[in-house]
């Protein structure tokens, strides 16, 4: 027995993390796209940017292609870009950046899952594309050396935590349920 991941199964955690996420965007729309809401820290726009920067940049950092100049503005702002309505500025999304009120600064919601779907894609494709045994070789991420196979895993859990950060806006907002309520909490709920 090999304590391995393969290529291929890592790179289906990947692309099934989407509609993890991209299901608790029901109800977000373009006019609250940059709601923040007391208390919580990230608003969609923000978390579509952001997950989709962490996954390209990994997936450069482990060979694949330089993260698409369509999808986000270099971090070093060489081109000018102080603000987008088509792609996001790095230093806008990557961590330890604050999200800005402003939905100006920021691509549409319908752009920012374009780019977020296509950042799966990539690091899938990426990942799928490694020989096995160079998912044990480490990498520099965040000053951490850290094995790639543990890393990919770590960023399905990143969409997870971005995702939960959502339902917790759409609580506060007061939208609907995204999940049904199982029947069995249901019958617990009932009153006697």
């Amino acid at each position: 027995m090999t304590n391995q991941t393969s290529p291929s199964t890592l790179a289906l955690m990947i692309r099934g993390s989407a509609p993890l996420l991209l299901r608790f965007l029901r109800g977000f729309d373009e006019s609250n796209r940059a709601m923040q809401r007391p208390g919580m820290p990230n608003h969609p726009i923000w978390i579509l940017g952001h997950t989709a920067y962490t996954m390209a940049r990994f997936g450069h950092l482990i060979g694949g292609p330089a993260m698409n100049e369509k999808d986000f503005a270099p971090e070093d702002g060489s081109d000018g870009a102080q603000s987008s309505s088509v792609r996001f500025r790095a230093d806008d999304v990557m961590k330890d950046s604050m999200p800005l009120s402003d939905p100006n600064f920021y691509p549409s919601l319908a752009r920012g899952q374009e780019i977020f779907s296509r950042a799966i894609e990539e690091l899938a494709c990426v990942l799928e594309s490694l020989p096995a045994q160079r998912l044990q070789e480490t990498v520099l991420w965040n000053g951490d050396p850290l094995r790639i196979d543990a890393l990919a895993i770590r960023l399905c859990f990143h969409n997870g935590l971005h995702a939960g950060q959502l339902t917790d806006l759409r609580r506060g907002a007061g939208f609907n349920r995204v999940l049904p309520t199982s029947p069995v909490a249901a019958r617990l709920s009932e009153p006697s």
